[in-house]
């Protein structure tokens, strides 16, 4: 029976409240936790301060602290003394500019009624923090008023808006760890996916997570096994179907030894050899389709490459020359038997359709560029993106003596793309066609 917290919504969900609790515990821990410091608080208004003082003066004695509890509900801390208490040094009410607006409007309310604002600090020296500010008010009875306005939420929590950010920052960073660890094998699993595209016989994805990605992963391996066995029975069905068109085309080639008329003879000895190259061709693409090329990846010298090839080619009287400008080192990692077929096909192209091959090669950052190039008429721009695909020609005919099955480009990009590669076809401005593949430096 699956458990609940192995579902990858309900960690997520679980995350999130939990971050929202924190969070509200935090903005309520800022806000009502007490620190000890004294707070400076707000004055009543002039028209409240007056009533007060109308309602304590109307008051008889015996009933005026009944009248004081009920003004003292609430926000408001009222108290009557006997006269004006002592001011601290420095608590003058002029030493309080915030409030001086105020005192115009005291004055009008209170009707001639003495009164002060007083600026209390933390210590008797006057030097200390601002503390508590009240309104004294003298009333007709000669008793004096202290009115006291307590802090507001409002208040504790701009005082406090500081500390209140950082603790909704810790919170925050905190959900923000948890939900990347819970999700962190969703990425892992993505980068594994991609891999299966380029080679089908790779390790199969590591099933672990919560309970969505180990199903995916699941998934995905049961769809990798089905595509490898699809590969593998084409591969063997065209292996076998190679095999028997071999045997097939022995007896013919043994049979054209005894066609008298010479000319006849060596047009269908020509016609037999076409056929099993055409063969060879489609089961090397499909071979190269199913697995990448034999050999580990090493540091090759692409300059000492194309040398190597210009020198085999020269020997069989092709024209291929090395137009790579001089300069330092150019170095790739890959396969060798993937790398001489690339070259190879694409120089079979060059010289086929365009007469000469020229090759160069150059370095664009972290990625070294060869490209082949011919003299010939290159392709329509519309045709460029279908000539990679396999069996695909400009020429519509099969022959080897025109271009072959079509098969050489589509087995270039194949190669290059298992070894992280790419490949670009386009026509020069000069005319004739470019193909280049696109390494990894080493």
């Amino acid at each position: 029976m699956p458990r609940l917290t192995d579902s990858l919504t309900v960690r997520l969900a679980a995350v999130m409240v939990a971050g929202l609790v924190l969070l509200q515990a935090a903005v309520a821990a800022v806000v009502i936790w007490p620190d000890g410091r004294p707070m400076v608080f707000r004055l009543p208004p002039p028209r409240d301060a007056a009533a007060m003082a109308r309602a304590l003066e109307a008051s008889p004695g015996d009933v005026r602290p009944l009248v004081l509890e009920a003004l003292n509900q609430g926000p408001m801390s009222v108290q009557l003394l006997p006269g004006f208490p002592i001011e601290p040094p420095g608590a003058m009410a002029n030493r309080a500019p915030r409030l001086r607006r105020l005192f115009d409007g005291y004055a009008r309310a209170l009707a001639e009624r003495p009164f002060r604002v007083q600026v209390r600090r933390d210590t008797d020296d006057g030097q200390g923090r601002l503390g508590p500010v009240r309104l004294l008010v003298q009333l007709r009875t000669g008793e004096v008023m202290i009115v006291q306005r307590d802090q507001t939420l409002v208040q504790r929590f701009s005082e406090r808006a500081f500390l209140l950010a950082a603790a909704a920052l810790a919170v925050m960073l905190g959900v923000l760890a948890v939900s990347l660890r819970t999700i962190r094998p969703v990425g892992a699993l993505a980068r594994a996916a991609r891999g299966l595209g380029d080679d089908v016989n790779a390790p199969d994805l590591p099933v672990r997570g919560v309970r969505e990605v180990r199903a995916l992963s699941e998934a995905l391996n049961a769809l990798k096994h089905r595509v490898r066995g699809l590969l593998d029975d084409r591969t063997r069905m065209l292996a076998a179907i190679a095999h028997d068109l071999r045997t097939y085309l022995t007896r013919l080639r043994l049979r054209a030894e005894f066609i008298a008329d010479p000319d006849q003879q060596a047009r269908a000895i020509a016609d037999l050899e076409e056929m099993g190259q055409l063969v060879d061709d489609a089961l090397l693409f499909a071979r190269d389709a199913t697995r990448a090329p034999g050999g580990e990846p090493e540091t090759l010298d692409v300059r000492a490459e194309f040398a190597a090839l210009v020198q085999r080619r020269s020997e069989l009287g092709q024209p291929v020359s090395d137009a790579t400008a001089p300069g330092g080192p150019l170095h790739v990692r890959a396969s060798p038997i993937a790398l001489h077929r690339i070259l190879d096909n694409l120089t079979d192209n060059a010289v086929r359709y365009g007469g000469s091959a020229w090759l160069r090669a150059w370095r664009e950052g972290e990625i070294v560029a060869l490209a082949v190039e011919d003299d010939g008429p290159g392709a329509p721009p519309a045709a460029l993106a279908r000539l990679t695909r396999p069996f695909e020609r400009l020429e519509p005919s099969r022959g080897r003596g025109t271009g072959g099955a079509g098969l050489g480009l589509a087995i270039v990009e194949g190669l290059a793309e298992s070894q992280g590669g790419s490949l670009t076809l386009e026509n020069r401005p000069e005319g004739g066609l470019r193909a280049t593949v696109r390494l990894k430096s080493a």
